[in-house]
Parts: C-alpha cells; structure tokens; sequence
C-alpha cells in the first residue's frame, strides 16, 4: 500500500476514532492526534488510515465490541489491555481491507474474541457458592 504523506489539519480514522493530526514531525511521521476532547500523541503514524468507506465501517465494528465490554459494567475488566487487542486487530482489519477473504477473516475472529469477553464476564457474574452470588 502507499504510504500517505499526512499533514497538519488533515482527517484520518486513528485508534478506531475520526481525529484529527495536529503533529507531524519533519520525517512525515504522526505525533499528534485529537477528536476534539482529548489529544493523543505518540508515533501514531501506524495506527492513523484514510478516510475510506471501508476504513470506517471497520472502525464502527471495532467501536461496537468496545461499546459491548463497556456495558458490562465489570469493575475488574482490563479495559487498558481490552482496548489495545481492538486496535491491533483493527489494524490488522485496516491493513488487510483490500483483500476482501482475509478482511472478512479476521473480522470473524474479532467477533469470535468480543464474544468470548461477553460470555467469560457473563458466566463470572453468575458465580455462586452454595447459593450465594459472588458479584453482583
């Protein structure tokens, strides 16, 4: 694939999220990134793609499994460690979009991962001893 010369105030889909650069050092790398809330910065160069329609509907579908572990509402879930797996598999999507059998290959195996997160926090809430619910 080609590789995107980004510039200051351009769009691009970065972690999953419509941001926009606000950095880019001298050697074409993105350091800055923000939604219009929070900034995030960083060589993000790798995790920043264009604005393509296939880009943005991997990015609602990744942004629907991060949603589905939200509303859980476990307060021991690994939201730092849960969000990293989704951007590297959204990368993984992202990097692979072109090729439609393997895009729709991983994005089995994405629905496969956010549905075992569901079924593995769901089957821990129903835990009980003797009787008694241990979560509530």
């Amino acid at each position: 694939m080609k590789k995107i010369e980004w510039k200051v105030g351009d769009w691009c889909f970065c972690e999953f999220k419509l941001q926009q650069i606000k950095r880019v050092e001298p050697d074409g790398s993105v350091h800055e990134v923000s939604d219009g809330n929070f900034s995030h910065g960083g060589d993000l160069t790798d995790r920043c793609y264009p604005l393509d329609m296939k880009v943005k509907l991997i990015s609602d579908h990744v942004w629907y499994w991060r949603d589905a572990f939200h509303k859980l509402n476990h307060n021991s879930l690994n939201h730092p460690d849960l969000n990293r797996e989704l951007i590297r598999r959204w990368c993984d999507m992202c990097d692979n979009r072109e090729n439609d059998e393997k895009w729709a290959e991983l994005r089995d195996q994405l629905n496969e991962f956010g549905d075992g997160v569901i079924k593995k926090v769901r089957d821990v809430k129903s835990e009980t001893v003797e009787g008694v619910r241990l979560y509530r």
